[in-house]
């Protein structure tokens, strides 16, 4: 489970050694022959590259100190300044996607956050000389990625494999409430990870550490002084200017966060988003003090960031332009009557007439009335549309906002907008939360796509404020039924039905109507059940949207069978049992996260031919995990020439702790090696 530490500053116990120091680090561009010749990394022998180190560092600055009466733009008081200078080294050219960078830079109204002083050099060794690159500032790229966001691009050049990257750059931010986070931990190893933040005594944060890696730091404190000069212009008969001086003293509480030898993040399956558990650090603005001022508390409440949100132009206010809905409300009163009945015509009707655009977002960027005759839009757009409609339609209906899977966990003991990146809908049909995301066409009322599957969310009203636990209320199901005969050229023909309910149904029919071609589908099929050749195929309950999903094939299924003279073996769930374990750490160090329950139930009939017996079958078992967290039960039998194998496999719990990691892994490779035990015949 993610630890949480709030106190940092009690992060260690009074008198514990630190186990690292703070490091000197080189300057920009001054580059060793060690460094280039390196060709292994040294706490990871099969790390594709590493970090030499990345260094941080956060001061505020108060650069505008002559303040003019006349000119508002002339008070903008304290900054930050965030640096920042990391050397990469390259040691496969699978890794040379780490010479890319990409900085946010965030804007709201006048205030603005700036990258500038970005400098770097790319080394390569050639002919036992070292060679220097130097970054072209002018291929920089700068995108708008959203109306607040635009995010700077640098692609360091001729990076490949024992390439060192070199960079260096700082970001001046507006944004008080922004301290910068810092992450020591990465995909790459990190032999030195440095962070140094310097806050003036009028700021109080509360710092936050997340992960599993230990980092310590170190405390100091510095006197600065601030010459202020104020302008005051005074308008008459005759202009006249005044001028005050005066001096501020001031102390600047400095901690410097450091981390040695840092293991790579190594990310497997069943995890929703890194960031939850790579080792970091940040930051919360909880108030400020300025001389002659008292306590000013910057901690807000989910209701007032619903306040906020509602009064947003590009959220609350565009839910209130809904008169383009007219024409959509008579459509569906002319036939709804029932409070259900019009729920979910007006579900069916934005999922069919507004087309999602692929755009994850919290904001509306364009009217919902143009988004509405355009047919497409982002998914703010397409659920604040139907919230519209429903309201519309005298259902109370609410946005909840929330943190999608790789948006991060959303911290709910610090509310802000910030953390939020996307807007559901909710009404409430005989008194069960309904929660409907209008992005996905196969879904329906409580079936969310998987993203939206990340904890709690806020419902947003003026009326009724809470959380909303967003989690799946159905499971993903399959259940595969073959009725074969095995032939006497080894292969085995007959018929097999895919059965797939809940979000495996989802994933299927999502699946089919990408491929928007019935053989493209029928291939995937093929690709996902290895072996398996399929002559003739049709599906049932398509449209159909919360009935189970059925595939009925006609097969045949080759490359099972192993040969040994007069001896036969074959696995007897075919090209249908399970091969690899998803988990292959030797210790994992975060949880596994199901986004929902699962399970697979297989059922084999096989019809063996007249000139063979039985040899041999695998054993029935039943297994399970404590509680039943996770549970295997395998049965075989036999009747006359008929073989029938079951195969049943449940996974209850959507979290397992590190602790439980290898109890879940050895229950896959139980699966797995059940899966491939052999049916043996003897020809008689």
């Amino acid at each position: 489970m993610m630890k949480h530490t709030i106190l940092l500053l009690l992060f260690m116990l009074a008198g514990t050694v630190l186990r690292a120091e703070i490091q000197k680090t080189p300057r920009l561009g001054k580059i060793s022959i060690e460094e280039m010749e390196a060709s292994i990394c040294p706490i990871d022998s099969s790390a594709p590259g590493y970090y030499l180190f990345d260094k941080g560092s956060t001061d505020f600055v108060y650069r505008q100190t002559t303040v003019r009466s006349d000119d508002p733009e002339s008070s903008k008081g304290f900054q930050l300044v965030f640096k920042r200078h990391l050397r990469i080294k390259i040691l496969d050219k699978s890794a040379s996607d780490y010479g890319d960078f990409e900085i946010p830079l965030y804007h709201k109204g006048t205030d603005e956050e700036k990258a500038s002083n970005i400098k770097g050099f790319t080394f390569n060794l050639e002919d036992g000389k070292i060679t220097k690159t130097k970054l072209d500032t002018r291929q920089i790229i700068y995108e708008k990625k959203t109306d607040n966001i635009t995010v700077v691009k640098i692609a360091m050049p001729e990076v490949r494999e024992g390439s060192v990257i070199d960079l260096e750059y700082e970001v001046l931010s507006d944004f008080l409430f922004n301290l910068q986070e810092w992450y020591f931990q990465k995909q790459l190893p990190v032999l030195y990870s440095e962070y140094r933040v310097a806050i003036p005594q009028y700021f109080f944060y509360k710092p936050s550490s997340f992960g599993y890696h230990r980092f310590d730091h170190k405390i100091s404190s510095q006197s600065q002084t601030i010459k202020l000069v104020y302008i005051q212009r005074a308008e008459g008969l005759n202009t006249k200017e005044q001028r005050y001086e005066h001096e501020e003293k001031y102390q600047d509480k400095i901690t410097t966060f450091f981390a040695s030898n840092v293991p790579a993040f190594k990310a497997e399956r069943f995890l929703k988003a890194q960031k939850n558990y790579l080792t970091r650090i940040a930051f919360e603005l909880e108030g400020t003090q300025f001389p002659n001022s008292g306590y000013k508390n910057f901690s807000s409440s989910w209701k007032e960031v619903a306040e906020e949100l509602l009064k947003h132009e590009s959220f609350g206010k565009a839910l209130e332009r809904n008169g383009f809905l007219d024409e959509a409300v008579q459509s569906i009163e002319a036939v709804a009557t029932t409070k259900q009945e019009k729920i979910l015509a007006a579900y069916n009707l934005v999922q069919n007439s507004v087309k999602w655009n692929g755009k994850v977002r919290l904001f509306t960027e364009s009217p919902l009335k143009k988004v509405w005759e355009d047919g497409q839009g982002n998914s703010a757009e397409l659920n604040l549309s139907l919230v519209a409609l429903l309201k519309r339609l005298d259902v109370a209906a609410y946005p909840v906002v929330l943190s999608t899977q790789n948006n991060g966990i959303l911290p709910l003991t610090h509310p802000s907008i910030s953390d939020l990146n996307y807007v559901i809908a909710m009404t409430e049909e005989d008194n069960t939360l309904l929660l409907m995301d209008a992005t996905e066409p196969n879904s329906y009322p409580n079936l969310l796509p998987e993203r939206c599957l990340n904890g709690n969310g806020q419902i947003i009203s003026d009326s009724r404020f809470g959380e909303v636990e967003i989690a799946a209320t159905q499971a993903h199901q399959t259940y595969i039924k073959t009725s074969l005969e095995l032939k006497d050229d080894g292969t085995f023909e007959g018929t097999v039905e895919l059965n797939e309910a809940g979000y495996a149904a989802l994933e299927r029919r999502k699946q089919y109507y990408q491929e928007d071609d019935s053989l493209l589908f029928t291939q995937q099929l093929e690709k996902d059940f290895s072996g398996l050749s399929i002559t003739h195929h049709s599906t049932s309950n398509l449209e159909n949207k919360q009935d189970p999903l059925i595939d009925s094939m006609l097969v045949v299924i080759k490359d099972q069978c192993d040969l040994m003279g007069d001896m036969l073996a074959f696995s007897p769930l075919l090209a249908f049992k399970t091969n690899e374990n998803p988990f292959k750490l030797d210790q994992r160090d975060y949880p596994i996260e199901f986004s929902f329950p699962l399970r697979q139930t297989i059922l084999c009939s096989i019809k063996i031919p007249e000139d063979y017996q039985i040899e041999s079958l695998p054993d029935p078992i039943r297994a399970a995990m404590p509680n039943k967290d996770m549970e295997v039960t395998f049965t075989t039998s036999a009747i006359g020439n008929i073989i029938q194998v079951v195969s049943d496999f449940k996974i209850n719990k959507s979290m397992f702790l590190p602790a439980e990691y290898e109890a879940v892994k050895n229950t896959f490779s139980f699966l797995i090696n059940k899966h491939n035990e052999k049916v043996v015949l003897k020809k008689i």
